[in-house]
């Protein structure tokens, strides 16, 4: 062939292959994180033709999310902005007669600014708060009437002056060691639907539950009686303690829904007022199903509805008939929508492929919202119709969802506990079965939660960069029934660690994994046993530990959730007797034996797996002279909660891996 001719060749051949390369999605970027549309608070109006959705969008330059109410009308997809960048917005919910929202945002300028509720005509005119609470609304509810709204609003911290302004010192119990003021207790309250004064309804050092706790409120239909969750008071810790309470509200008389005393909450009133749903768990979640309950005013604890599916309920609605609800529940690879017949078998609903999130009410037809995804979608809003079809209704994340290229997959392994676990395996853009990659074990928090097949921003990121990403459910996720999940009790971390072993033994037995480049990773619960795998297994070239529990008798000490912890193990480790079991299940007895290189992440303000311990640990692996960095966040809580310290966290968890797979 003439040269002229090759190189002609040649360009061209270069050229196809560019335009290829081009239009061939090459995967999520770590910078993809700041174009991510939230979708949430999806409501739907009670007469089924309109949905409200709170969708937010990163401005990244100031570190904050925009967020705005859209009106979707059901019928044609179209849709209309009703709120422009109001801080603190959240909550939307249709009134009664579907005429108007209420929604949450910040009233008032500066450090005055405080959460209130609300309320905006659908048909035109400004929104105007309703309710005037010095420290903020937490939550609210129309009253079925749609005249007035229950809210709920914590008890103002005294005014002070002078001298007195320093005298801030108060008794310390159960809280964590971030807490730097006693938490309030919260009350029930209601406001006319334009506002003016508004009634207080309980009082006391009992709390209505919040924050992490918060639970339902729930009217029943003649407006008489408001149903909600009660707590002893407003530590997070205590808040076990919780128990459904009917409130009549003429009299403000309170009545205890059942007999139980803990793990109570998210009551229901039923549309036709005669019954009532609930969750309860016969013990901590952790080690114990929550499952839906139907009883009635006076008539006991009723019926767990939920039973026979034998997984933890994360959600409930009741059917607009009366006749059962709809429930979800993580099942295998997907969070499953199951109804419940009051009398009758129980049935999973299709989701069309699916994975979907928290349910809302029900129209009148019998129609829902809810946010959804897949493994290759970002959230979207989906539509299910009267009658069961599932529907994708928004393109707000269509360029994030367009380079969303790694493919996901069920794995399955045998574990000690009979039965079969399972993970989610992400295979890179171009995977062939017939290469080796690097992988990296992602491993999800809880331990009562699990990995499924919906989109998983940075596991697609990792997988963009060529590697596998395994995100395993060890015992104690909630996604395979009871006795899987209860046998993280007085275990938890050998177990669980064998059944991450065997994620990645079964993963390994394809002849799909380089051996020389596997991490493993994880944040909270998943912190924590990265922290037990790098103790107990030397096949990793890196590791990072994310909010760990590296000594577990001094996170009962200065935790938010000491409750949950005691209940892990045979009681508290200072009680006799028990404070070698606390020792043995904590990483950091085993520091000596570590030999991967480690980055330690936390937030400095840390109060679920608070910073203490992952100092403590890096001391005691850097006194051990092994690999380790401790990098830390100098803000409160699990995990920073703005848009650049949510990235850096995972900027740096990425390539910490990244370096040690060169």
């Amino acid at each position: 062939m003439p040269s002229k001719l090759l190189a002609a060749v040649f360009f061209a051949c270069l050229l196809c292959q560019t335009a290829a390369r081009a239009q061939t999605p090459q995967g999520l970027q770590e910078s993809d994180a700041q174009r991510v549309v939230g979708i949430s608070s999806a409501a739907i109006a009670p007469d089924g033709r309109h949905a409200v959705v709170l969708v937010s969008r990163i401005v990244w330059d100031e570190d904050r999310r925009r967020s705005e109410i859209v009106l979707v009308d059901l019928p044609s997809g179209k849709q209309r902005v009703l709120t422009y960048d109001r801080k603190g917005l959240s909550s939307p919910v249709f009134s009664p007669d579907g005429t108007r929202i209420a929604f949450i945002a910040d009233s008032g300028e500066g450090d005055d600014a405080q959460s209130q509720v609300f309320v905006m005509p659908l048909d035109g005119g400004d929104a105007r708060p309703i309710t005037s609470a010095k420290d903020g609304v937490e939550q609210f509810q129309w009253r079925p009437d749609g005249k007035a709204i229950a809210y709920t609003a914590a008890d103002p911290q005294p005014d002070r002056k002078g001298a007195d302004r320093f005298r801030d010192s108060f008794i310390f119990t159960t809280e964590p060691i971030t807490q730097r003021e006693r938490p309030q207790p919260v009350h029930l309250f209601v406001v006319g639907d334009e506002g003016g004064k508004a009634e207080q309804l309980t009082f006391g050092p009992q709390t209505v539950a919040t924050g992490e706790a918060e639970s339902t409120l729930s009217w029943s239909p003649d407006g008489k009686t408001i149903a909600f969750t009660q707590a002893p008071n407003a530590i997070l810790n205590d808040e076990s303690y919780s128990r459904v309470m009917l409130l009549d509200v003429a009299s403000r008389k309170l009545t205890p829904l059942t007999s139980h005393t803990a793990w109570e909450g998210n009551a229901l009133f039923s549309p036709d007022g005669k019954h009532i749903a609930y969750f309860y768990s016969d013990g901590d979640n952790q080690i114990a199903l929550n499952q839906v309950y139907v009883t009635a005013p006076g008539a006991g604890n009723g019926t767990p509805v939920s039973a026979p599916f034998d997984r933890a309920v994360s959600g409930a609605a009741w059917l607009p008939d009366s006749s059962g609800l709809l429930f979800t529940a993580p099942d295998r690879g997907n969070l499953a929508l199951v109804r419940a017949p009051l009398a009758g078998a129980l049935s999973k609903e299709d989701t069309n492929g699916f994975e979907i999130g928290g349910l809302g009410d029900l129209a009148r037809d019998g129609s829902t919202v809810f946010d959804c995804s897949k493994t290759d979608q970002a959230q979207e809003l989906c539509y299910r119709s009267h009658d069961g079809t599932v529907t994708r209704l928004t393109n707000f994340n269509a360029a994030i969802s367009a380079k969303a290229a790694a493919r996901a997959q069920i794995v399955t392994y045998p574990t000690s506990v009979q039965v079969e676990g399972d993970a989610v395996l992400y295979t890179p853009p171009g995977f062939s079965p017939a290469r080796k990659y690097p992988m990296v074990v992602y491993i999800h928090g809880g331990p009562t939660s699990s990995s499924r097949l919906g989109f998983d921003f940075y596991a697609q990121v990792m997988a963009a960069r060529g590697w596998l990403v395994l995100r395993p459910n060890y015992r104690g996720s909630d996604n395979l029934g009871y006795r899987y999940q209860h046998a993280v009790l007085y275990d938890p971390d050998e177990g669980p660690g064998k059944d991450i072993m065997a994620a990645v033994d079964a993963v390994r037995a394809r002849g799909i994994v380089d051996d020389r480049r596997i991490a493993v990773s994880g944040w909270s619960y998943g912190g924590i046993m990265t922290a037990w795998m790098i103790s107990k297994y030397h096949i990793w070239a890196a590791a990072v530990s994310g909010a760990s529990v590296n000594d577990w008798a001094t996170d009962y000490g200065v935790a938010d959730d000491s409750l949950s912890d005691r209940d892990l193990f045979h009681g508290s480790p200072y009680a006799p007797g028990n404070a070698q079991e606390w020792r043995r299940a904590s990483a950091i007895s085993y520091a000596r034996d570590v030999t991967t290189p480690v980055l330690i992440l936390s937030d400095i303000g840390d109060n679920r797996d608070p910073f203490a311990t992952s100092s403590m640990y890096w001391r005691a692996l850097r006194d051990n002279h092994k690999d380790a960095t401790l990098r830390v966040w100098p803000v409160n809580g699990h995990f920073p909660r703005d848009p650049v310290r949510s990235a850096d966290v995972y900027h740096y968890w990425i390539g910490f891996i990244a370096d040690h797979f060169r």
